[in-house]
């Protein structure tokens, strides 16, 4: 069992100064500036700020911090590692420059230093914190129970802490002190993932394979991309006797494992070479695959600092910030993509993206001329068929809307929403026995698309084959999780329906 944590979860970012030294005026101004911009993502912006700091005063130790965490942030560790340094030479007692520097160095296999470094801080709240990972990695269990101990006596009741020493129990089979830890921990946040896979792992080792299973389940419920939690679920199915499901929880652990050996070793390669872009994109991209969606911006960000117009990087950062919503910047990423590569192929994510912000805002006009040049560039794009479609259908343009939705299934017959969009159409002009074609073929390509069930039982029930519909209401009633009123609205439908 590992005792292991993140180490971006132990670097302390942008918090208050810390023990040591105060800057101030204008010095102070521009520290605070620069974090700022840097919780921005406005980097270049951020490395002016702490350099102009230091120009008015060489041993503001604030500012020399702040210039480490941004170069460790962005996978400039040698740099960091020097700022760290003359924050600590100009004020010693600058904690949390030695915190984040013994961050990096036990990353580096440096694990003594690193524990020297943290035990000259014997009133950090951080440290105290990070000081038993350290020590239990050494296999010092008394030192690393007695330092969560002290953080708990000098932080207060924290949650990381408690799960630390629910770890630490479980390593010495110290089952009764682990489990009252975690309950604990579970009482201050019953949101933790992690806390539901150390119970879990609990009941595993007392062989307590249905509490495991419930406990493993809530875990990966409040984050999928939980590696050990899908490890630990194989164990308790293959307890229980359940050979194929662990097997296939072993399979998503040993994908998601490889994606994180991928970025450590990548974080290798960056530490040797900060500037090299390639590493950083696929490092992102890994970090995609494991959920971690902060730590992809930051290496996509860092990618176009080094150069703005790539359009790889650009690619990458408009789609991952389109998902989370941040609209204004994806246009602006495709206007600056679109403009310097207006006739490269993979221009057509950047149109695409452009059409997706402007459907999302209902303003058809403009998404319908941004799908037509993502298709113009790419025409093989099913997604951007069927978003075409739906824009022509939202515009009226019916029989063009048709066109655009069978291009899609011709492009991608696996594209449940195409068939979907293609469903509603028919439906809007009557055509029931197309219709129910076209749901069941969503359905085929789809069967957890639980909207279209709901769309069949409509079709099922206008044709009078009242049992259809009673099956489809219900199907409907027990897959779908989204607004309560069209729940509410197919229970009323179902129960209209004549008995059988």
């Amino acid at each position: 069992m590992s005792l292991a944590v993140p180490l971006a979860a132990l670097w302390v970012f942008w918090g208050g100064c810390g023990v040591g030294s105060h800057p101030a005026g204008e010095s102070a101004r521009l520290v605070r500036a620069g974090r700022a911009a840097a919780e921005e993502h406005r980097y270049a912006e951020a490395r002016r700020a702490f350099e102009n700091a230091l120009a008015l005063d060489s041993l503001d130790a604030a500012a020399h911090c702040a210039l480490g965490d941004l170069d460790a942030r962005l996978g400039h560790v040698e740099r960091a590692v020097r700022a760290y340094e003359a924050a600590i030479a100009a004020d010693s007692t600058y904690h949390r420059a030695r915190h984040n520097l013994a961050v990096i160095e036990a990353d580096r296999g440096h694990l003594p230093l690193a524990i020297k470094l943290l035990e000259h801080t014997p009133t950090y709240v951080p440290a105290l914190r990070t000081l038993p990972l350290f020590y239990a990695k050494q296999g010092r269990y008394d030192l690393a129970e007695k330092g969560l101990h002290a953080a708990l006596e000098v932080g207060g009741e924290n949650i990381d802490v408690r799960q630390q020493l629910g770890r630490l129990y479980l390593r010495q089979g110290r089952y009764d002190e682990a489990r009252a830890a975690l309950d604990l921990a579970l009482a201050q946040d019953s949101t933790q993932a992690e806390s539901h896979r150390l119970l879990g792992l609990l009941h595993l080792a007392e062989r307590r394979y249905l509490e495991a299973l419930a406990a493993l389940h809530r875990a990966l419920a409040l984050n999928p991309h939980l590696i050990e939690a899908h490890y630990n679920l194989s164990s308790a199915l293959l307890g229980l006797g359940q050979p194929t499901q662990a097997q296939a929880a072993l399979a998503r652990f040993e994908t998601l494992a490889a994606h994180s050996a991928q970025v450590a070793h990548l974080r290798r390669q960056l530490d040797a070479d900060p500037d090299h872009r390639k590493t950083r994109l696929q490092l992102a991209h890994h970090y995609r695959q494991l959920g971690r969606d902060d730590d992809a911006l930051i290496h996509y960000r860092a990618a176009l600092l080094a150069d703005p117009d790539d359009l790889e990087a650009l690619i990458a950062l408009s789609g991952l910030l389109l998902a989370r919503g941040e609209d204004q910047e994806v246009l602006e990423l495709c206007r600056r993509g679109i403009s310097q590569h207006p006739e490269d192929v993979r221009t057509s994510k950047l149109h695409f993206a452009r059409g997706y912000v402007y459907m999302r805002r209902n303003q058809y006009q403009e998404a319908r001329t941004a799908f037509e040049r993502a298709l113009a560039l790419d025409s093989s794009s099913a997604t951007a068929w069927n978003n075409l479609g739906h824009v022509q259908l939202s515009l009226g343009a019916s029989a063009a809307a048709q066109q655009a939705l069978e291009s899609a299934i011709a492009a991608d017959s696996t594209l449940a929403d195409a068939h979907y969009n293609l469903g509603s159409l028919f439906l809007q002009k009557g055509q029931l026995d197309r219709a129910q074609r076209a749901y069941r073929a969503a359905i085929a390509a789809d069967s957890t698309f639980a909207r279209t069930y709901y769309a069949l039982a409509t079709v099922y029930q206008a044709q009078g084959a009242h049992s259809e519909a009673r099956r489809c209401y219900q199907t409907f009633i027990d897959k779908w999780q989204g607004d309560p009123d069209f729940l509410r609205q197919a229970r009323e439908r179902l129960a209209q329906l004549p008995s059988p």
